[in-house]
């Protein structure tokens, strides 16, 4: 059976640095689909370095076999470790009360429904306070979910909900007490999404053979159903077929959709203005190469890309869900849309393409809104949490 790997790193660090708080990350895995990474593994990787390590110590496990996003994040020099458990695996609770014990933890910070659920039974054997953080509003919780849910949510000591409407989800489906659940809504490192000069613009633009004058509209994320992006390519032939537009488009990551929407672009007929570039590591370089930033998803938490598109004063057009919604204001700082209608996607970006003035001054109030969402702001609010539980 597997066991976390690493944990010596743990008491070394807490010899050195004397009696800090000990927290727990665990994640059910760093990967979806397949993908090199996404939106919870990216804000591990900005979290976990920004913590105060002269009060915290913050460290990472997952409780699946390493996948490519957990080499990722130990490429980044991130602190994590794995249980190698299976997703039904009740041994799981024992391997994590060995940490706890062993390694005298104060915290659980739990993500994921297995985390959650073998996390907070971990808990109720070593008396370690736990905090759920739900990053997304799922249309599809599972069945066994809810049972857990009914009877651990009561145990929970704290919660974050990255939106309001994630905070709906977690007391009405989750069972969380609403008194116990805070909205902490997600960041970025916005001092990190700087534009890039024109000779690095141009030169990227040469590499994905984009021609001089062309239009570039762009997407980031992992490619899957929850994005959207089937409704951005049935878009994306929409506008192609009004007039005699030079408009690229970018649809930068990957995962388990890559080849069904590289065969729905051939048969919209926009083969040729769709770029599927794979996972993208550098998002401030693409970000400063396109024109417009689309967000078509179906669902949502936050996810982390509206806010560095903001930081990046990108004209941005969005499905009105979830976490964005909330984010983005119509008309204000983005034009937004309803989810799954690809006319209004197309005519939003038309509007976007065709009135500067108008692209111009969303984007501005943009970058002004993105202030409010630094990355530091989370980490000092988590870390204000785990000075409460542990006193």
């Amino acid at each position: 059976m597997g066991t976390a790997r690493h944990t010596g790193i743990f008491r070394k660090r807490s010899k050195e640095l004397g009696k800090r708080i000990k927290v727990i990350h665990i994640a059910d895995k760093f990967g979806v689909g397949g993908s090199s990474i996404h939106g919870v593994t990216r804000l591990f990787s900005w979290w976990m370095p920004r913590f105060n390590e002269d009060k915290y110590d913050v460290s990472l496990i997952g409780l699946r076999e390493p996948d490519r996003a957990y080499e990722n994040l130990r490429s980044q020099g991130i602190r994590l470790s794995s249980l190698n458990r299976g997703r039904f695996d009740f041994g799981t609770v024992n391997a994590i009360a060995r940490i706890v014990r062993r390694e005298k933890v104060d915290i659980l910070h739990l993500h994921g429904y297995g985390a959650s659920n073998f996390g907070q039974m971990a808990a109720r054997l070593t008396g370690v306070k736990t905090i759920i953080h739900e990053h997304f509003v799922d249309p599809n919780i599972p069945v066994y979910q809810t049972p857990f849910d009914f009877v651990l949510s009561r145990f929970v000591d704290h919660a974050f909900a990255v939106s309001e409407s994630v905070r709906d989800f977690m007391v009405k489906k989750r069972f969380m007490a609403r008194d116990k659940v805070e909205v902490l809504y997600n960041g970025a490192p916005l001092n990190e999404f700087k534009p890039f000069s024109d000779s690095e613009i141009q030169a990227e633009r040469k590499r994905w053979n984009i021609p001089d004058g062309a239009r570039i509209i762009g997407t980031v994320g992992r490619l899957d159903t929850q994005k959207g992006l089937r409704y951005l390519i049935e878009a994306a032939a929409r506008l192609l077929s009004q007039k005699d537009r030079k408009v690229k488009f970018i649809i930068a990551g990957d995962g388990p959709l890559m080849e069904s929407l590289r065969q729905l672009s051939r048969d919209m007929g926009v083969e040729d203005a769709v770029i599927f570039p794979g996972h993208y590591a550098n998002i401030p370089l693409l970000q400063s190469m396109i024109d417009i930033q689309a967000f078509p998803s179906l669902w949502e938490g936050t996810p982390l890309t509206v806010f560095e598109a903001m930081s990046m004063e990108l004209p941005i057009i969005s499905t009105d869900v979830d976490g964005l919604g909330e984010v983005l204001k119509n008309g204000q700082n983005a034009l937004v849309v309803a989810s799954k209608n690809p006319a209004a996607l197309a005519s939003g970006m038309e509007k976007l393409l065709d009135d500067p003035e108008l692209a111009q001054r969303l984007s501005r109030q943009a970058l002004v809104d993105s202030k409010r969402f630094d990355i530091q702001n989370s980490v000092t609010r988590m870390e204000a949490v785990y000075d409460l539980l542990a006193s």
